[in-house]
């Protein structure tokens, strides 16, 4: 069915701070801490979509803006600029605040693709006018106001076909009803409106524009009560916490009962709290356990004792309780940190106490991490007795990833831990020490192990003052840590410095005599060797290069027969069904004629695995293997020795790796080449990039500068010791994520509670509330043994979609219940009542609940049930599979396309909610089919929105969003000047959030890089031009979860060198001048600037290297689209430092020429027509004095020969 009117598209965007994606640290109620009001601040966002149709070009429609018609009914009329409807652009969807999409060549005369060779110094003006479109599309106003803001002002659109149109209305609307539920619901006082941004977007298609979109965004303060001091409950809290700490949990630990995965081996405890299930139950258990301990005498305020998983073997307990003041819920801190070990009853058993916390690896089946195994060496010894002292070995055990020992001695502390025959640190009982592979460690040999002995010493002690001097019994346990990979080195076969001069020459940083000396200079400094080229491998002969290859969309898309440890975030985006980028970290190198291929002994690994694969080396646009025989790979035995070599040429991947660990690449390019070039440059491949220019790398490069290793220092780390740390970081990350997922707290924002209160309503079965909870005071139920039904109901088709706000995207929202309880009526029969999220698990027993959360509400007005049994049910859907919704409905458009081909979606409004969690479709009847029709869903979450996800957080490059490539100083000779310049263009070429200098990010090596362009500047025909590079970076140990780099080009290019005969444009005595030219004229620009020129030589002016028209384009613009326009007005600006002010100069175009079709097409149709008519009517113009001239000329020809022959004749 054709819709006929506009729908609606209404989105919003929650406040930040209500967020709780995953875990976040909980704000826990806070003693003797209280103030009279608190103000809130926080920031909402809609959008409304308008289905109008508007011919495609500049003039074809205006804004009107009026800003506050109370104060100022004075409107403002906008038009935009040409570039947006560049019809090189077929179909574009602007989203409201994107920028437009700019093909510079078509908007910017001699655009300067290629800056050394750029002879138009002033393109930075002509892009910087691309960077201010936002003066385009959006409308503001600041200061604060109450909320009858949005009934005075208006955004209005115009256009010959609609008129006007206000945009806006919808929207103020929306917002004002919006803030009247907050007021109404959550008693919030004095609500105050502030910086509200309206901005527009658009689709643009062939010959049409569709689709409008306008968006609001503003922030709101309001106050809200905070709760008087309460001696009693603050009495209550104190004595609970005192008494937890005192009389339930000793010394910050408990111990827990559970068999581990290696109990049979009887030797090794493997434990983390991060990967048991098994382990979280038990404390599950305790927590009941602990909680009829701490409650048995009095329960008050609702509380209840929760716990939050902080580390591997640590836990925090809180208690939640409900406040009787505003009736909220809040949690308040017992302990921060409870250590929990195993439990074993025997004694003699100490070694028992030894618990392993394992690693994981990458499992290329699945993609996922998985718990790291252990493989037995050496078997376990039956105790025996040395000289008194009892002996026990536990056996030898190989790990692939890095492991922690925590070993919990008893109350005497009679009991020691050493690793290596060094004592271990304790704290608390607890001695804990980290296990890792130290192989390639460079700076501390002695260290460089990944074997270790660990002993637990045990001494005979009475009393715990006494001295651990009589030693009784000794546990050994020995560990192998295997994760670093071995050093797989691609040589130049021909290598060899020692017995070649040329070669050694390379390598050499200063000259040396015949005999091998040094030579130094008359100052007695080294001479250096110019020949010496500092990236040359010593050992290879090579230039080795850490890159970053990008194989694919898919993981399955790495070479085969091996394995990469992909971004968690990439693996579920891929899982979402989203674009993902999968790919490995390789070491890439050119070799001479021939390659010895050796894997070194240091570290050396056993069971390694080696293959080599054929890149195709005429694809500079992806990478991609070849194949031969119908395989990609071929076994490939690498070996130490420096006889065997690999000479055929190509492109060749080799990969190495041992059992369980992850694949070493190694990238070489054999042939002609020379080997002291960088790969990059003999084989240029998109996907192939400098590892830490790529996404993986510098993400991983914030990983390293938050663990302390400075940037220095990460850009020093070999190819192995990288890979090591990114195994090292994968672990972090899924760690991390797990914690996360363990403690996922319930989403309260404010929003979400006001979905859900819509939703509540009367039972229909209920008549008297008042009297059942008299009938049943003191019950903790909704009443339905008395009543036979609930007192108060959610429509049970909604369950399932309310469901959806407390869990994550892969999870089945039908395991989630929900009930409505503690209900109060007052007397103005308005309601207090909380909604209790409970997760389902068959397997746990029927008197355990896994509480997600208690929503709290108080003095809540409730509907009654409708009456819906004669009316006719709209019910709209939404597949579930989530490959398909992420993929194809990817914006608002398409998810409003999605519904509209539903039925019945003619009797609807569609408003569509956006937040950083959830992206929702409401549905509303119209006001005419309310009578006959009744709706059973009114919203569907349509999916979880990632864009805030904790899980995407590491991939964030704050960089994308910014819009500047290169800078030009124009002669600025100043530093601080240039670099205030610099630092001005960058904050004005955010997309959107302004991150900021020094801190969010830095430059590198700012003050030299500018200081050097202040002392080269050079005039625009001195080409190749300088250029230098600004590199921008995320600070180091910048807490925030965001990476990024970026390069912008800064140049010094000035049109002359020479100062101009003024310092001010305010001098310039010309005012006006006219031209005659067709308006449709593609010359017309050029033509305007000739006359510019020319006007102001005669003052010695060259416009050219000192000026800047700042409004030409939309003055040729304007001429256009507007066939009676005589004059315009054209701003001169200064286009150098050399010059102070502005300039006026008013232009007259006395041509008239008929317009036309104001397409593009027509444009360029018309234009070319006048053009050959003008030409036309110049040309007949002067025939007329040539044929005037000709005619005279002829009668004195014609007279001079009567004269000289035929009168002369006669006579």
């Amino acid at each position: 069915m054709t819709k006929k009117i506009p729908f609606f598209l209404i989105s919003a965007l929650v406040p930040a701070l209500f967020l709780s994606a995953g875990y976040q640290n909980t704000t826990y109620f806070k003693l003797n801490n209280y103030d009279n009001y608190e103000i809130k601040s926080e920031f909402a966002n809609f959008s409304a979509q308008f289905d109008l149709e508007i011919e495609r070009h500049p003039d074809s429609f205006s804004f009107e803006w009026v800003k506050d018609k109370q104060n100022d009914s004075k409107s403002e009329i906008r038009k935009l600029n040409s570039y947006w409807f560049d019809p090189a652009i077929k179909n574009k969807f602007y989203k409201p605040g994107s920028r437009p999409e700019i093909i510079d060549e078509n908007f910017a005369p001699e655009y300067c693709s290629q800056l050394e060779n750029c002879r138009n110094w002033q393109f930075y003006l002509n892009e910087s006018k691309f960077r201010n479109w936002k003066e385009e599309t959006i409308f503001s106003i600041y200061g604060e106001y109450d909320k009858s803001i949005f009934d005075r002002n208006s955004l209005s659109i115009t256009s010959k076909k609609h008129n006007k149109i206000n945009i806006s209305n919808i929207l103020n609307e929306y917002a004002k009803n919006k803030i009247g539920e907050l007021e109404k619901n959550f008693n919030l006082k004095n609500i105050k409106i502030s910086h509200l941004i309206y901005s527009v977007g658009f689709e643009l298609q062939k010959d049409k524009i569709k689709k409008f979109t306008v968006n609001l965004q503003y922030r709101y303060s309001y106050q809200k009560r905070v709760l008087n001091k309460d001696l009693e409950l603050e009495k209550y809290l104190s004595d609970l916490r005192q008494n937890f700490n005192n009389s339930i949990v000793k010394n910050n630990q408990i111990s827990i009962n559970i068999e581990t995965n290696q109990q049979n081996n009887n030797e090794i405890q493997s434990f983390s709290l991060t990967s048991s299930q098994k382990g979280l139950k038990e404390i599950e258990k305790k927590v009941a356990e602990f909680s009829s301990k701490l409650f048995k005498e009095d329960k008050k305020y609702n509380a209840d004792l929760h716990f939050n998983v902080i580390g591997d073997t640590q836990i925090e307990f809180f208690i939640r309780f409900k406040h009787p003041q505003d009736k909220n819920f809040y949690n308040f801190q017992l302990n921060s940190k409870v250590n929990v070990h195993l439990f074993f009853e025997d004694n003699d058993k100490f070694w028992k106490r030894l618990t392993i916390i394992p690693g994981n690896i990458y499992d290329p089946k699945t993609y996922q991490s998985k718990i790291d195994e252990p493989v037995q060496i050496s078997e376990p010894k039956t105790g025996t007795y040395e000289g008194g002292v009892r002996r026990i070995y536990g056996g030898k055990w190989e790990y692939h990833n890095k492991i922690k020992l925590n070993f919990i001695t008893n109350p005497d502390e009679n009991e020691i831990l050493y690793v290596n025959g060094n004592p271990v640190d304790v704290l608390d009982l607890n001695f804990d020490y980290d296990l890792e592979d130290l192989r390639l460690e460079q700076k501390n040999q002695q260290n460089s192990t990944n074997s270790y002995k660990i002993e637990i010493k045990k001494f005979k002690k009475d009393n715990r003052i006494q001295d651990n001097s009589e030693l009784v019994a000794i546990y050994e346990i020995e560990f192998v840590i295997k994760s670093a990979n071995s050093i797989m080195d691609i040589k130049w076969f021909a290598w060899d410095p020692k017995n070649n001069k040329d070669q050694q020459k390379l390598i050499e940083p200063y000259l040396k005599d015949k005999n091998g000396q040094v030579i130094y200079d008359q100052f007695g400094v080294k001479v250096k060797n110019p020949e010496y080229d500092p990236l040359i491998d010593v050992k290879t002969g090579t230039k080795k290069q850490i890159v970053w290859v990008s194989t694919g969309k898919n993981p399955d898309s790495i070479p085969e027969n091996s394995n990469f440890a992909q971004l968690p975030s990439e693996v579920s985006r891929f899982n979402l069904g989203l674009e993902s980028e999968f790919g490995f970290i390789a070491e890439a190198s050119v070799s001479g004629k021939g390659a010895n291929i050796v894997l070194n002994s240091n570290p050396e690994n056993d069971k390694v695995s080696s293959f080599r694969y054929l890149v195709d080396s005429d694809n500079s646009e992806n990478f991609e293997i070849l194949s031969k025989n119908g395989q990609k790979s071929e076994k490939f035995d690498i070996t130490n020795s420096t006889n065997k070599y690999f000479s055929i040429g190509g492109v060749w991947l080799f990969s190495s790796k041992f059992d369980k660990g992850l694949s070493s690449y190694k990238i070489v390019s054999i042939g002609e080449n020379s080997s002291s070039q960088l790969f990059n440059d003999v084989f240029p491949n998109k996907s192939i990039i400098p590892f830490w220019e790529s996404k993986a790398g510098q993400i991983l490069e914030q990983y390293l500068l938050l663990e302390k290793i400075t940037n220095e220092n990460i850009k020093k780390l070999t190819y192995e010791q990288i890979l090591l740390y990114w195994r090292n970081f994968i672990d972090n990350v899924v760690k991390t994520q797990q914690i996360k997922k363990i403690n996922q707290k319930l989403d309260e924002n404010i929003e979400i509670k006001n979905k859900i209160v819509l939703l509540v309503q009367k039972n229909l079965t209920f008549e008297n509330l008042e009297q059942t909870i008299n009938e049943n005071t003191g019950s903790n139920h909704d009443f339905a043994s008395s009543t036979g039904s609930k007192a108060l109901e959610i429509n049970p088709e909604m369950i399932s979609e309310v469901s959806k706000f407390f869990i994550d995207d892969n999870e089945n929202s039908s395991n989630i219940d929900i009930k409505i309880e503690n209900i109060v009526q007052s007397q103005d029969n308005k309601f207090d009542f909380d909604i209790k999220i409970v997760k389902k698990d068959d397997k746990k027993t029927e008197n355990f609940e896994e509480v997600l959360g208690i929503l709290s509400f108080s003095d809540i007005e409730i509907k009654n049930s409708e009456q819906n049994e004669n009316k006719t049910e709209i019910k709209f859907n939404l597949k579930n599979d989530k490959h398909t919704v992420n993929q194809n409905l990817q914006n608002s458009t398409q998810i409003i396309d999605y519904f509209s081909n539903q039925e019945n979606f003619d009797k609807v409004n569609l408003f569509l909610e956006e937040n950083d969690e959830n992206i929702i479709a409401n549905f509303n009847l119209k006001p005419e089919f309310k009578e006959f029709f009744h709706l059973q869903t009114p919203f569907i979450v349509v999916k979880k929105s990632i864009k805030n996800s904790d899980i995407f957080q590491d991939s964030r490059n704050i960089f994308d969003d910014l819009l500047l490539d290169r800078i030009n100083l124009t002669g600025i000779e100043n530093l601080q000047n240039a670099k205030n310049f610099i630092l001005e263009q960058i904050q004005a070429s955010w997309k959107d959030v302004k991150y900021n200098y020094n801190f969010d990010f830095v430059i590198e090596n700012f003050d030299n890089i500018v200081e050097k362009a202040i002392k080269n500047i050079e005039e625009s025909e001195q080409i190749p031009h300088k250029i230098w590079n600004l590199t921008l970076k995320v600070k180091e140990n910048q807490i925030n979860k965001f990476y990024g780099s970026k390069t912008i080009k800064l140049v010094n290019i000035i049109g002359s060198l020479n100062n101009p005969k003024i310092n001010n444009l305010s001098q310039i005595k010309a005012k006006e001048f006219s031209l005659s030219i067709s308006k449709n004229s593609d010359n017309l620009e050029n033509a305007i600037k000739d006359h510019v020129y020319n006007l102001l030589l005669p003052e010695e002016i060259d416009s050219k290297k000192y000026l800047y028209l700042q409004n030409i384009s939309q003055i040729v613009d304007n001429f256009r689209t507007n066939p009676k326009l005589e004059k315009a007005t054209l701003v001169l600006k200064p286009g150098t430092p050399q010059l102070n002010g502005k300039k006026e100069l008013t232009i007259f175009n006395s041509d008239f020429s008929t317009l036309g079709d104001l397409n593009f097409g027509g444009l360029e149709k018309n234009s070319d027509t006048t053009d050959e008519s003008n030409i036309a009517k110049s040309t007949a113009y002067w025939l007329i004095p040539l044929i005037i001239f000709s005619i005279i000329g002829l009668l004195f020809f014609g007279f001079w020969i009567y004269n000289k022959f035929i009168a002369k004749f006669k006579n």
